[in-house]
């Protein structure tokens, strides 16, 4: 087996996830710590750095670190997310370049396309879509191998698509948006209504300080729970409608949903295809809709994946 090895890492909104990818997109360790969104970065970039200071010792050919919202032109730094302002402006590479390593910055919507597109749900696919589903909502697109930019570094931010006008305001200040309405955010929020109107009772054992964590509520519908179920078959429709409205732009020949939110598998993809499909026109919708292959790890493979696939 191949000793090649990279360093990613994929900056969330809510969570830093720190991998060494292994040559054929395995992980051979990882590690995961919160993002520092908002206020002071010290404590954060210090945590990041003794991080990625412990997978040193295993020598990879390079860090790739998956940076999310519009880019500057050379990728070097975020210009604006709503998610995690704190982070706006940072050179990346400059405070990567203490490592002694080459660095490769991504996009965090291409990096998960890349991961699926060389190692996973993605391979053999000519026009090919990965719609990443977290703390936000948007997607990669790898046309005959190629990442697709035009904007900020990737194709702009349809996560702001509208399905739902005049409906919950995201952090970008959209009103009804794909990112108000399919992301974490939208799950917590749906459970809360639901225990609100009386339903949903078995929610309840994971109600703190006004929340119910998402991944409680993924957790549920995957072991089967009816309230949990219905949720995450509502959040699957909707990202149907989503998918129904980009198809006519981009023509993809298959879908795969990534992210933490598509860690509820069956009962979400199964809803999202039914929803696709009877939306979709019969030319918009020749293709498969799937489930990524690493799911909420996509990104951190793909923020690797540079390294790993180059002559």
């Amino acid at each position: 087996m191949s000793s090649i090895s990279a360093l990613g890492i994929d900056i969330g909104g809510t969570y830093t996830k720190i991998a060494l990818v292994a040559a054929d997109g395995s992980i051979q360790r990882q590690e995961s710590i919160p993002t520092g969104s908002h206020g002071d970065l010290s404590v954060y970039l210090s945590r990041l750095k003794e991080t990625i200071q412990t997978f040193l010792p295993s020598a990879p050919r390079g860090i790739g670190i998956s940076l999310p919202g519009f880019l500057t032109d050379d990728g070097r730094s975020i210009v604006y997310n709503p998610n995690t302002p704190a982070l706006v402006g940072i050179d990346f590479v400059d405070w990567l370049a203490v490592f002694g390593l080459p660095v490769h910055t991504e996009q965090d919507l291409n990096s998960p396309a890349l991961a699926e597109f060389y190692f996973g749900s993605g391979m053999g696919s000519r026009r090919f879509i990965a719609a990443a589903i977290g703390t936000g909502v948007g997607i990669g697109v790898i046309l005959n191998g190629n990442v697709m930019r035009f904007t900020g570094y990737t194709t702009g931010d349809s996560g702001h698509i509208i399905l739902e006008p005049d409906g919950p305001e995201c952090t970008g200040g959209c009103k009804g948006c794909a990112e108000a309405l399919v992301t974490i955010s939208a799950i917590e929020r749906d459970a809360l209504l639901m225990l609100e109107g009386g339903c949903g009772e078995s929610l309840r054992i994971h109600l703190k300080e006004g929340r119910i964590p998402a991944q409680e509520v993924i957790s549920m519908a995957q072991a089967g729970d009816p309230s949990a179920g219905k949720i995450m078959r509502a959040i699957g429709r909707r990202l149907g409608l989503w998918l129904a409205s980009l198809a006519p732009i981009f023509l993809p020949d298959r879908i795969a949903l990534c992210g933490g939110v598509a860690e509820a598998g069956q009962v979400l993809l199964e809803s999202c295809q039914q929803r696709f499909f009877e939306l979709a026109g019969p030319e918009y919708a020749r293709c498969t809709i799937v489930l990524g292959h690493f799911r909420g790890l996509a990104g951190v493979i793909g923020a690797a994946t540079p390294f790993l696939v180059r002559e």
